[in-house]
């Protein structure tokens, strides 16, 4: 697509997208990095961000990992890891 502007001219090479959203076609400027429509980035721009809370691996009651049948804790290598075992 070419532009004209006074006695310069400016070309413009757009690309066919779809919305990663809804599905619609649109045309963004080439290499671009929009991945929405305009209607749904609209729309994802008012919703909350998300939160969550970090998750934490289970510990047994010592605050090692409880290892074997009986519950005997896993021996550790000096280097908080643990010795042996199956990976």
């Amino acid at each position: 697509m070419k532009m004209q502007r006074g006695n310069a001219a400016e070309e413009l090479t757009l690309e066919l997208k779809y919305c990663e959203r809804c599905g619609a076609l649109w045309l963004r400027p080439a290499r671009g990095r929009q991945v929405y429509c305009v209607d749904c980035a609209l729309q994802i721009a008012d919703l909350p961000l998300a939160w969550s809370e970090p998750e934490t691996p289970a510990l047994g009651s010592q605050g090692k990992a409880v290892d074997g049948e009986f519950g005997e804790y896993a021996e550790d290598d000096g280097r908080g890891r643990d010795a042996g075992g199956v990976a």
